[in-house]
């Protein structure tokens, strides 16, 4: 059971924006249930998110990604369809199709598995232990199964098995769609590597990784009911409710800034570079980098590129 779990977190955990949005955000969809926010949006509010930057040579189309979906999410409006048909050049955060598994394999076990003779116990607190052994007992899962894990690792790995027993599909990722669509006269980019953002990850402090792991428990249960709100949010292109749920629920802070702020910085100057040139490109990442105050739409913006909101 290890092993194969392992192995489906490795492909999975590179959908760093909807685990994310798991981990941290249990508690905005409780909220969300309580004042009705789950209904579907209706065919006339779906709004998406979506965004036309335009430079004197190209123009590059900016789409908000949900990373774990369901089948009720499609099909997509027509207008984003034939907008990516005729671009050039899709771009993506990482593509997930394209990942070197042995590699990744080895990274992950290197920065995210204990060695001999030390286990995640001896690296957390009673509450987040007694919190893990809870998760544990509802889910089926042997503890030992997580006991070499790094709290990191641990952290997602429990996101993964949540969404998967809640019956939530991986496959149905606004990025992957579009990455089974390309046609043999688009090319695929990526911003980033697999191997980045595990050291995303990796890199936290003991302490981060710990709180990340706490966080990732509390209300895992409930990713149901999240999955729902946060999908009718991203359909209506409500973006001022999904800010806030990364903005308020997060911990630890410093953690979100390295793996929300940080990048966009590194996001949007790529995407410049896309503007510089003289291809069409259709940028789809995790919703949660176009939006708010220092989202990608806005460091544009303050580049004195023209930013159009688009509803398809």
């Amino acid at each position: 059971m290890k092993t194969h779990m392992l192995q489906q977190l490795r492909r999975k955990s590179f959908c760093l924006f909807t685990l994310l949005m798991a981990l941290v955000a249990c508690q905005a969809h409780a909220q969300g249930a309580a004042t009705g926010d789950a209904k579907p949006a209706q065919a006339g509010s779906r709004r998406f998110l979506m965004w036309k930057v335009t430079s004197p040579t190209t123009t590059v189309y900016l789409v908000g990604s949900v990373h774990v979906a369901t089948p009720e999410l499609y099909p997509l409006p027509d207008a984003m369809e034939s907008t990516f048909a005729a671009s050039k050049v899709l771009v993506v955060e990482v593509n997930v199709k394209n990942i070197d598994s042995s590699k990744s394999d080895k990274l992950t076990q290197e920065l995210g598995v204990y060695g001999e003779g030390d286990s995640l116990s001896k690296h957390i607190s009673k509450p987040t232990s007694a919190a893990l052994d809870d998760f544990c007992n509802k889910h089926g899962v042997p503890r030992e199964t997580l006991e070499s894990l790094k709290p990191w690792l641990a952290a997602l790995t429990s996101a993964v098995i949540a969404f998967q027993q809640a019956g939530e599909d991986f496959h149905l990722g606004v990025d992957e769609h579009f990455l089974n669509e390309v046609s043999p006269a688009q090319r695929i980019d990526e911003l980033e590597t697999a191997d980045f953002q595990i050291s995303i990850f990796s890199s936290s402090s003991e302490q981060e990784q710990e709180q990340f792991l706490a966080s990732s428990l509390k209300d895992v249960n409930t990713v149901k009911e999240w999955t729902q709100n946060v999908l009718a949010a991203y359909v209506a292109g409500d973006d001022g409710k999904l800010r806030t749920m990364l903005e308020t629920q997060f911990e630890p802070r410093a953690f979100y800034k390295r793996l929300i702020e940080d990048r966009n910085i590194r996001m949007a100057e790529r995407v410049e570079d896309y503007l510089k040139g003289k291809e069409q490109c259709f940028v789809v990442v995790g919703s949660g980098h176009l939006i708010g105050d220092k989202g990608v739409v806005k460091l544009l913006q303050d580049k004195k590129y023209k930013v159009e909101r688009m509803t398809p």
